[in-house]
């Protein structure tokens, strides 16, 4: 896929990205709310920026196992890795910001990950930890692939529902928004209607 290639389908019930992600807010929705922001940064930018940071709690997780294998039991290194997974889904949508994005670009980028795997899974081969090395192969697929997402975020949802206002995804989309609209000193006088959009979206959908 190419730089300028669409990153999403808008529907009539929002835009869905190739990874399956669901925003409940349509492109001229957005627009309508936020079209000074698009005139600056698109939204295909945008919701890459969403996705990458949507992937933190994975991402963070991911680069944390082989380092928790390295030092400590397998099961503490397990523990570890959940509780990093499970605190930035909780905590993440709140903290949204440009800065630490461009670091979580450069930590989602899947050859940055294989090469940190290769090298810390070389040394536990080397070292006969071999109970981490398969602990090691078998959380890099559990993680990249999202498959820890479909297993944990069912028992967040209530919770993650109490501690914000949108779903997760929009929430962190218009943080972004938000973001985008500081840097480049845009007024956004519509954004509480575009929520508004989202929530009645969201629970028609429901």
């Amino acid at each position: 896929m190419g730089a300028a290639s669409p990153t999403f389908v808008d529907t009539p019930r929002g835009i869905f990205t190739a990874s399956g992600i669901w925003f409940r807010t349509s492109e001229a929705g957005v627009r309508d709310y936020a079209g000074d922001v698009l005139d600056h940064e698109p939204l295909r930018v945008l919701v890459r920026h969403a996705e990458v940071w949507l992937r933190l709690p994975e991402t963070l997780a991911l680069w944390c196992l082989p380092a928790a294998l390295w030092v400590l039991p397998v099961w503490g290194a397990v523990g570890v890795s959940l509780g990093v997974y499970v605190t930035w889904s909780l905590l993440g949508p709140a903290l949204v910001n440009r800065p630490m994005l461009k670091v979580a670009s450069l930590l989602d980028h899947v050859f940055v990950q294989l090469m940190y795997y290769v090298g810390v899974l070389s040394l536990l081969a080397i070292t006969a930890h071999y109970a981490a090395l398969v602990v090691g192969l078998a959380g890099f697929i559990i993680l990249r692939w999202g498959v820890i997402r479909k297993i944990v975020e069912p028992g967040l949802t209530t919770l993650l529902q109490r501690m914000y206002p949108l779903p997760v995804p929009d929430q962190v989309l218009r943080a972004l928004i938000h973001r985008a609209a500081l840097k480049y000193r845009v007024a956004l006088p519509e954004i509480d209607a575009m929520a508004n959009d989202i929530l009645a979206i969201w629970l028609r959908n429901k």
